[in-house]
């Protein structure tokens, strides 16, 4: 098969692509996380200077329903990127799978030929040796 090469070429382009495609995942991924815990640093010094003022723990009480909203937001946010960046995980695996296995058919048929031509060598040289003993 000699559209071997073409395809294990096009397999490894597809395969580099998706890694690149992951590597954006990941990244968006960890913005979100660091988006949370932000949000979880700035509700910790809110409550913190909330804790010694009656009036101010009024108003933390009001924006701490706004974070609690926000951060509801963020964690659904992170759970589409986490089922995004292990989808794109999965499909880079069979990406790798599909890769091996033409990389082993390509081995296989390099194999093959070289047996061929060493068969096809010891004829040659059966028949010339039948020759000679003539």
């Amino acid at each position: 098969m000699r559209s071997l090469p073409l395809l294990i070429r096009l397999a490894r382009q597809r395969a580099d692509e998706r890694r690149l495609v992951l590597a954006a995942a990941e990244q968006a991924r960890l913005a979100v996380e660091a988006a949370l815990a932000e949000q979880d640093a700035q509700m910790a010094a809110e409550r913190a200077q909330a804790a010694g003022d009656v009036a101010a723990m009024a108003g933390w009480a009001d924006w701490s329903r706004a974070a609690a909203r926000q951060r509801r937001r963020l964690l659904e946010e992170l759970g589409v990127r986490q089922e995004r960046e292990e989808a794109i995980r999965a499909a880079l695996a069979e990406d790798f799978a599909a890769l091996k296995r033409l990389e082993l058919a390509q081995q296989a048929q390099q194999r093959n030929a070289a047996q061929a031509a060493t068969r096809k060598a010891e004829k040659a040289a059966e028949d010339q040796e039948l020759r000679r003993i003539r």
